[in-house]
């Protein structure tokens, strides 16, 4: 989807008017609720899109009167308890910071809330909620099965709810009349997440977390320019598609510098920050994935390739690179910052510190280093070679939102075609007010403006890509951490787990279609 390509160019030209991996949250079970009636009055202020002349809410049906009914979201707060984020939901918000006032996001997202009940005569009323991922799995199954259901549609990582489209608990959203071709639907994601022409995830400018869970590449322009590199010229490589795997490992290697004391540890300095993961990602820069699909929409193992294997074989050397690369989830770091998040004590220190050229992570961090003392920019993941025509990124599976229906009596009939009207309304609004103030949050760093991470951000969003093998890890024996190893071994992986995924991957395809048909 161009999710962001309208966007651009205001920002661009805005921008300098204004300062330009995480899983369960522990056992707390507390839920912060948050409530908008219906009837505010809406904000009279007109949408701070990208062009004057478009207005998407303007694109939309006539607004359907809903007679008053109330909606209901769940979701997950994945930011909860964590340093380094300090965000919390979709479409609903804690009313305030500690000093009275709202962020421009949460504004935006009451701008929001208010046009929609208004024109819709509705009233959304949501949880963030702060529990486990696996206790907010088993409530929403358990409201599903009740009988006497609560939940209207949930904003949730798909990792933990295959099982969910096994026994036919999510509603194929294309049956709620949702027009998934508008710019307010990630079209990448409606075309990678189908399976057998049914469409359970969706995501847009509906939610923000799926942005905040994408992956991207941070980079020290002050440390980049304090050993002669040029900054402009590195930004324009990327934007000319020129931005390669073989280019971004001649930048790191020999970058590696220590500190005095002889001891080659996480206080040194190091040309690439990142963890074994992030070996998958490249995998994926390379325009290739562990479970792909056929012409008829059902998933195929597609990781026993000559390329996959190039790409991946490449990554390693480089990850194994130890006076340049800072590897976070190294046993001996482990082991040292056992208790404690070995992330947080390595790789995003070191960045925060000037002590690392490249920061491969979640943009679901940048919060972390607004206050950074020295200047960072966003580029994308590179491409593995020059033969692609475009970049690929992905989202993490475990800090990434989606939107999904839960299969009970409010999704059904009439109530499930005004869901359906619902989601598109909220998608259509907040590309109006939420996604420009999105882009401000994210580039905002006290009074310094980036517009050439602007537009890397808009490269990043545009080229994202969904592997079925992480949307159905937890079933498909997670193909994706065949790829996460510091060896070239990974033939010998594929060779013994191929049979037993493409088993697995049938038997769940048999599940679904029974369930959903």
């Amino acid at each position: 989807m161009r999710k962001y390509l309208c966007l651009l160019m205001a920002l661009l030209m805005v921008v300098a008017c204004f300062a330009a991996c995480g899983g369960d949250n522990g056992g707390d079970t507390s839920k912060n609720e948050s409530k908008v009636e219906s009837g505010n009055e809406t904000s009279k202020e007109e949408p701070n899109n990208s062009e004057s002349d478009v207005v998407y809410h303007d694109m939309l049906p006539e607004a359907t009167d809903m007679g008053g009914r109330e909606f209901n979201i769940l979701q997950r707060w994945f930011g909860y308890g964590k340093e380094t984020i300090d965000f919390q939901g979709e479409v609903i918000w804690d009313q305030t910071d500690e000093d009275g006032t709202m962020s421009n996001i949460n504004l935006a997202k009451r701008q929001v809330l208010e046009a929609v009940q208004k024109d819709y005569n509705c009233t959304i009323v949501g949880e963030m909620s702060t529990d486990t991922a696996g206790n907010i799995r088993t409530f929403i199954q358990e409201d599903i099965l009740s009988g006497a259901p609560t939940i209207d549609f949930c904003f949730e990582t798909y990792y933990y709810y295959y099982s969910f489209i096994e026994n036919g608990y999510l509603v194929d959203l294309k049956t709620l009349g949702i027009d998934f071709e508008k710019a307010w639907w990630d079209q990448d994601a409606v075309k990678d997440l189908s399976v057998s022409g049914k469409l359970y995830y969706a995501l847009g400018d509906i939610n923000t977390y799926d942005n905040d869970g994408t992956f991207a590449l941070l980079f020290n322009k002050s440390l980049y320019e304090s050993k002669g590199g040029d900054v402009q010229a590195l930004y324009q490589l990327a934007k000319d598609g020129d931005w390669t795997f073989e280019k971004f490992s001649e930048l790191i290697k020999g970058f590696g510098s220590d500190n005095g004391d002889s001891n080659r540890d996480e206080l040194d300095t190091y040309g690439l920050l990142t963890e074994t993961s992030n070996l998958y990602l490249h995998v994926l820069a390379a325009g290739e994935k562990t479970i792909d699909k056929d012409a008829n929409d059902q998933p195929i193992f597609a990781l026993d390739t000559e390329r996959v294997y190039n790409a991946n074989n490449d990554a390693v050397d480089l990850y194994t690179n130890t006076n340049d690369v800072l590897v976070a989830d190294l046993e001996v770091y482990k082991t040292k910052f056992e208790g404690q998040d070995v992330y947080g004590q390595t790789v995003t220190k070191a960045f925060k510190e000037g002590r690392g050229l490249f920061y491969m992570t979640g943009l679901i961090h940048l919060p972390y280093f607004r206050d950074m003392e020295d200047d960072f920019g966003i580029l994308p993941i590179p491409k593995y070679d020059d033969t692609q025509d475009r970049y690929y990124h992905t989202m993490s599976p475990h800090t990434a939102s989606c939107v999904f229906v839960p299969t009970t009596m409010l999704s059904t009939g009439e109530k499930g075609k005004q869901i359906g009207t619902l989601l598109d309304a909220l998608g259509a609004y907040s590309k109006d007010y939420l996604t420009p103030e999105y882009y401000e949050k994210q580039l905002k760093r006290g009074d310094a403006s980036d517009p050439d991470s602007a537009a890397m951000l808009d490269v990043i969003f545009t080229s994202r890509t969904f592997d079925l093998g992480a949307v159905f890890a937890a079933a498909w024996s997670d193909p994706t951490t065949m790829c996460q190893h510091l060896d070239k071994n990974l033939k010998s992986r594929i060779d013994s787990n191929k049979d037993v995924i493409e088993i697995a991957i049938e038997d769940s395809m048999a599940k679904i279609n029974e369930a959903n048909d």
